[in-house]
Order: C-alpha cells, then structure tokens, then sequence
C-alpha cells in the first residue's frame, strides 16, 4: 500500500490515513511513503497543469511530479492505493513496477461526483491498470464504469469506531454543538447567536480548511474523536453542502456522518438523498433535520 501521508498533510486527507492505519492493524501489509524530492513545489506545478494539457498529457504517466522514487522490489498479492480524488492519481508515476509486481491492483477514490466524468475523462483514464475501483460515493459507480470499463464497487466511508467510540467509559458530554468543516452559513450564524447568549456551548473550525495542515494525522484524528464524544450535537451535511457548484446537483453521504454516529452524538444537519444512506443509517431519525434558517435552529 502506497500512502500519501508525507506528501499531503491537509486535515481532509487525515480520516484516508486512518483508513489505512485500520488497514495495516488488520493484515500483513508494507506501507510505503511517498515523499517530496528535490524541486518539489516546481515539479509538482508542472505536473499539475500538464494533465490539462491536450497535446501533452500522454506525458503524465512517465512525469514524476516531485517525489522521491518508490520501487517496488519484491511481487505482492495486492496493490492498493488510497486516494481523494482524481488529480492525486498523479502520484502513481512515482511507483515503480507496480503494474507487473502485484497480481491484483485495487484503487479506492473518496471525493468523485458523477457529473465531472467529462472534466476527469483523462484522469479516470489512469485508472484502467486498475483490476477494481472503489468509490465512496455510490452515485458515482455506473459513470466510472462506463469511462474506465473496469469493475466499480461502492465502499462507504467509515471512522475507525474504536478510536471514535465513548464506551466503556463514556465521558461527560460537556459539549452541546460540534461542527468540523464545512457547514450551512446561516445555521452557523444561529449557533453562534445562542453560543453568544451562553444557552450553548458550541465548537466550530475558525480556520479555513486547506490552511489546516496536522503535523500529525493520528493526533489531529485523537482530537476530532475527543470532542465529538464529548458532543451532544455532531453537525453533519451531505459531502461539499457549501459549493453545490462542484456536487453539480449529487448528494452524498460525507464523512462527518460515520464520525459523528460512532461517537453517540445525535446528528444535527440534513440528510444526503441518496439511496445508500437510508441503507447505512437504517434507523429512524438518523439525522435531525434543521432547516437552513435561524428559526430553524432555535425549534
């Protein structure tokens, strides 16, 4: 398994590393970093762009965007490569011998909405040295199918529940509102009004999301699990509910849902839409629906 972790530190990536963490305390695995090399900031710029690139972009695989090389020494059952979304598949120019040194290769992708097909239709080309793609978002399997003709599964996120879990000693939930990333601006703005009245005590991110870089992504997932399970209210929307630009209309299950239902906290936001909710979180009122409005929150 080759991580990204040394390479991308953003806060949004940690819960993928996670992942991978469950992944290596279960089964044999290596774990191999990928790590920026020499004029890495340049490289990577260039090897951003070229992929947008007509003329050029047939260069990508064999264009190393910056890292230091990994080569795979040794034949493996199983290649596995976790990535958020399509422009990370950059990275696997850095690996070499992948294709002929496992027996089977598996990618999972979190971050992919259907309607960028046309957009990613390069990108989703990279893919097709893949035996199995996985993609959290289940609206999505049939277009990457149809653009990469390989097997598509969908593979819910999830939260590692041992981390997130408040048994068996379950602390004092101290905080009444926790919301992590992004969020509906008005319903913020009721939450803050009542933190300011001191009917609540309400724990919101000041920061944004891309400048929030954890040294260390095991901490930074110790902390979201600490609050949480200290929340009576977890705030959670479907996947991007503040850039519908991007979604283009596809709601999803983001990963705010897992986290806050593993840590007991009552679901505070709006339900995605999409059939495979109701399949994940099959019990009644799974989420409490607060209308985007200040009078909502207040009700």
């Amino acid at each position: 398994m080759v991580s990204l972790r040394d390479t991308n530190k953003h806060a949004a990536w940690c819960s993928n590393y996670e992942f991978e963490d469950v992944i290596c305390e279960v089964d044999e695995v290596d774990r191999l970093h990928l790590e920026p090399g020499h004029a890495y900031d340049a490289r990577h710029w260039f090897a951003r762009r070229l992929v947008w690139k007509p003329g050029l972009r047939r260069l990508t695989p064999y264009v190393n965007p910056g890292l230091k090389p990994i080569v795979l020494e040794r034949e493996y059952d199983l290649f596995v490569f976790i990535c958020m979304n399509p422009a990370d598949l950059i990275y696997l120019s850095a690996i070499k011998g992948w294709k002929k040194r496992c027996r089977k290769k598996v990618c999972f992708m979190v971050e992919f909405y259907a309607r960028w097909e046309k957009e990613y239709r390069f990108h989703l080309g990279l893919l097709q040295d893949f035996d199995h793609i996985a993609l959290a978002f289940s609206g999505s399997v049939d277009a990457v199918r149809a653009a990469t003709g390989q097997p598509c599964h969908h593979v819910p996120l999830a939260a590692d529940v041992l981390r997130f879990s408040p048994f068996p000693t379950a602390p004092a939930r101290c905080i009444d509102v926790y919301s992590m990333g992004r969020r509906n601006a008005t319903v913020h703005d009721a939450l803050l009004s009542a933190a300011d009245r001191r009917d609540i005590f309400y724990i919101y991110d000041t920061i944004p999301g891309l400048l929030v870089q954890p040294s260390d992504h095991r901490q930074h997932r110790d902390l979201i699990a600490n609050c949480a399970k200290r929340s009576r209210f977890f705030v959670a929307y479907p996947a991007k509910v503040d850039v519908a630009e991007e979604t283009r209309g596809q709601s999803e299950v983001g990963a705010r849902f897992y986290e806050g239902a593993a840590a007991g906290a009552i679901l505070l936001g709006r339900a995605p839409t999409v059939p495979a909710f109701a399949n994940e979180f099959n019990w009644n009122e799974a989420v409490v629906d607060v209308p985007p409005t200040a009078d909502g929150v207040q009700a």
